[in-house]
């Protein structure tokens, strides 16, 4: 079953995965891998302090490790699949997002809730990561997953590739808390896992359970026998991914946007407005 993903939060049949975003996964797995991180470097850059800018930073270390993966023969089933298909109509479902939200057209109630707190809230730079990183897994990744399929076509399930990803989220996730620390939000040092190792092995837990969830979320849509069952497992699929956005957006500290932008002003080493661009 394929279905193609809408950005109002709901699914439709049809023959084949639909994403909208720029990137079309072409020729060697590793260049669709440079595409992806070359076009989320640009966001990144755009963004300068903007506070939807964290998400974006992280993401591209997740790609250079994905990368590095690729160019050194991560030992994965399918990489075409895994770097390729389903890394690229990942990065599209965030891009389609981050593109409807610019634009003022609606975009699902999870990612609402991450850019609008980016633009207005008194919350820190984890907190921004963990709002994009929970509507992206928990919200995005289930559509993705089941619209490329869960089994491979010769047949067999890719679950040990999916499981397999998890370490190369492992390996980006120093170096993309030291990158958010350094250039938005000194508070982020605090996860750093060379000297807080139990910050690292918590937040690897916890994209653990909301990956394991996103696969799960991905079978109930692939056996759902008809259109309302579907419509019963979106519903879980978007409920869930808004009760977390609620969650990670709760605590609030009063007049720490300003900190973040001074901080963000003082200390980045780029050559970019700090503005906060649409």
């Amino acid at each position: 079953m394929a279905v193609v993903v809408t950005l109002g939060g709901g699914i439709a049949s049809a023959a084949a995965p639909a994403p909208a975003g720029p990137l079309a996964c072409q020729g060697p797995v590793i260049r669709c891998v440079q595409d992806a991180r070359r076009t989320l470097e640009g966001i990144r850059d755009r963004l300068g302090c903007d506070h939807r800018a964290p998400f974006p930073a992280i993401y591209v270390h997740l790609e250079r490790s994905l990368e590095t993966a690729v160019a050194h023969g991560e030992p994965f089933d399918e990489p075409s699949w895994l770097a390729g298909s389903l890394n690229t109509g990942f990065v599209n479902l965030y891009l389609d997002a981050y593109e409807a939200d610019r634009a003022g057209r609606p975009v699902p109630a999870a990612w609402h809730a991450a850019f609008a707190a980016a633009r207005t809230a008194d919350v820190n730079a984890g907190q921004d990561v963990l709002l994009g990183a929970n509507v992206h897994i928990q919200r995005d990744m289930p559509y993705v997953l089941a619209a490329l399929g869960l089994t491979r076509p010769q047949g067999g399930t890719r679950k040990p590739d999916y499981d397999r990803f998890q370490a190369v989220l492992d390996r980006a996730y120093g170096p993309a808390v030291r990158d958010v620390a350094d250039r938005y939000d000194l508070i982020v040092a605090l996860a750093d896992d060379r000297w807080n190792p139990i910050a690292g092995l918590t937040a690897g837990q916890l994209f653990r359970s909301w990956r394991a969830r996103a696969w799960e979320h991905a079978r109930q849509l692939v056996d759902a026998p008809d259109e309302a069952a579907r419509d019963r497992v979106v519903r879980r699929i978007e409920t869930n991914a808004a009760d977390w956005a609620r969650l990670l957006s709760a605590v609030r500290v009063p007049g720490y946007r300003t900190v973040r932008d001074d901080y963000c002003r003082t200390h980045t080493t780029r050559e970019l407005a700090p503005t906060r661009p649409r």
